[in-house]
C-alpha cells in the first residue's frame, strides 16, 4: 500500500491523505473555530491533531476535540498554568496509550543515536505502519520544514515515488497539510535523546520527555 493525498482547500482542512483503503483529513491546528476545547486544541493541539490522524487511518472516526475531550476524561483538566501540561498531555507515552485505549497497536521510543531511530522508523514505514514524531528545530538542522518550535507531525508512508508523506498540522509550515521529505529530514529534525535505562522515554511531566516518536501498528 502507499500513501496518497488529495488537496481540499479548506482554511481548516487542506486535504486529506489516504493509506490503502483509509483516509484521514489533516487539520491546521490553528484554525479551529468553536467546540469547548477550541483554544487548547488552536495552542496545544499536534499531538491530539496527529493521534485522531492515526486514528481515522485505522477506522475511528474522531477529531482532534474529540480525542482531547478523551483525554480530559481519562487524565482530568491539564494545568493550564504550565507551559507543557503534566502527565500524559502532549507526551509520546500518552499518545501511544490513547491509540491503545481505541484497540490501536502503538508504542513510544526515544532517540538514542540517529542511526537507530533512522533504521527504526524506515522500518516500520516500510512494514506499512504509521509514526507520529517530534520535531525539534536545532543548530544544527536550521532548515527544519516541519516546526518553527517542538511539533509533533505523523509520517504516514511512501509514495509511489518512495518519497516519505508527512501530515503537518502547521499551516505556516505545511500550507497544503503535507509535505515530501526522505528518512534523513525526519532523522535529522528528531529530539536526540532517551531514558537510558530502556531506550524509550517513560511517563514524564516535563516537555523534554516529550521527545521521540510513536510507532503506530
Amino acid at each position: 500500500m502507499y500513501a496518497t493525498y488529495q488537496i481540499i482547500g479548506t482554511e481548516l482542512i487542506p486535504c486529506e491523505v489516504f493509506f490503502g483503503d483509509r483516509s484521514t483529513p489533516v487539520w491546521h491546528q490553528a484554525n479551529w473555530h468553536g467546540g469547548e476545547y477550541e483554544e487548547f486544541v488552536r495552542k496545544n493541539g499536534c499531538g491530539h491533531c496527529c493521534a485522531a490522524m492515526v486514528l481515522n487511518l485505522h477506522g475511528v472516526k474522531i477529531t482532534p476535540h474529540e480525542e482531547f475531550a478523551l483525554c480530559r476524561k481519562l487524565w482530568g483538566v491539564p494545568n493550564r498554568e504550565q507551559e507543557f501540561p503534566q502527565g500524559n498531555y502532549q507526551t509520546v507515552a500518552g499518545i501511544a496509550k490513547i491509540l491503545n485505549y481505541h484497540g490501536v497497536k502503538a508504542a513510544c521510543f526515544g532517540v538514542p543515536t540517529r542511526e537507530y531511530a533512522a533504521k527504526h522508523i524506515e522500518e516500520a514505514l516500510r512494514a506499512g505502519k504509521q509514526v507520529i514524531f517530534w520535531s525539534n528545530p536545532n543548530e544544527d538542522f536550521p532548515e527544519n520544514p516541519f516546526s518553527f518550535g517542538e511539533h509533533y507531525v505523523m509520517a504516514v508512508g511512501y509514495t509511489r515515488e518512495g518519497e516519505i508523506l508527512v501530515a503537518n498540522s502547521s499551516q505556516r509550515k505545511a500550507p497544503d497539510g503535507v509535505q515530501l521529505v526522505d528518512i534523513n529530514t525526519i532523522v535529522r529534525a528528531l529530539f536526540l535523546g532517551c531514558d537510558p535505562t530502556d531506550k524509550t522515554w517513560g511517563e514524564k511531566g516535563d516537555h523534554i520527555h516529550c521527545a521521540g516518536y510513536v510507532v503506530v501498528g
